[in-house]
């Protein structure tokens, strides 16, 4: 049985998988490293330390609360939304003789069979099942972090330096791995887009999947946002 991508179909897949694995790696290793270089994931470590630690000397806590709770509603909405996607691409499926005669009629396209859409669609929904895995994991891991601040000490409770400072850096990790799970997931939503402009052809694909490298490095090192999330940052005393 013949394959159904062509070889110039497999170099492009090749492709995004070295951009979306790249991409990832060198995310990972600029949160990590200690410079004055804008990063959103380490801007926000900062703040999400400076959280833990002033809600510690708060008494009433209910913004707390409220602010956790927004984004635990926040990342349903995307786990909600993941589920109708997956929806659409499994209907697909089953007309993926139409989409291969609708996308003929594109102009500055390749024609394509029915099953080289189906392997395509197939692309895409392995994508979709994996942001779901991330975003369900991101929202539990938000519940928990909901658990913890619940059970944060007041502050008339005595706390050594050492009790403070590690309850301080587990409840910032948490909501740090639950924000990079997030973000995973939405990293996943932006290649997605790729993998459905592949449908009218390889070359819209590798030049939509290096745009979208270009747009996720401006988003999360050169925008205004994350300039502004580094500036505003004040360490606790």
């Amino acid at each position: 049985m013949p394959l159904p991508l062509n070889a110039l179909e497999w170099v492009a897949l090749a492709y995004l998988a070295l951009l979306w694995i790249g991409y990832g790696r060198y995310a990972k290793y600029r949160a990590c490293r200690e410079d004055s270089k804008p990063s959103l994931s380490r801007s926000l470590r900062w703040h999400r330390e400076a959280w833990a630690r002033r809600l510690l000397s708060r008494e009433m806590r209910m913004t707390d609360a409220g602010l956790l709770a927004s984004q635990e509603r926040v990342v349903g909405f995307f786990a909600s939304t993941t589920l109708l996607l997956l929806a659409a691409v499994l209907t697909a499926l089953t007309i993926s003789e139409q989409i291969a005669e609708l996308t003929s009629h594109i102009p500055f396209t390749q024609g394509q069979s029915a099953a080289q859409i189906e392997a395509k669609l197939a692309l895409l929904l392995l994508i979709l099942i994996y942001a779901f895995f991330k975003v369900t994991w991101s929202l539990r891991q938000y519940g928990f972090a909901a658990v913890v601040m619940g059970s944060a000490p007041q502050p008339t409770e005595e706390l050594t330096p050492e009790q403070t400072q590690a309850f301080v850096e587990n409840l910032a990790r948490l909501m740090d791995s639950a924000g990079h799970d997030n973000n995973s997931c939405l990293r996943a939503y932006y290649f997605a887009l790729s993998v459905v402009c592949w449908l009218a052809g390889t070359l819209p694909f590798v030049v939509t999947a290096t745009i979208i490298v270009f747009v996720l490095y401006n988003r999360e090192f050169g925008s205004t946002a994350v300039r502004g999330i580094q500036g505003s940052y004040i360490a606790p005393p």
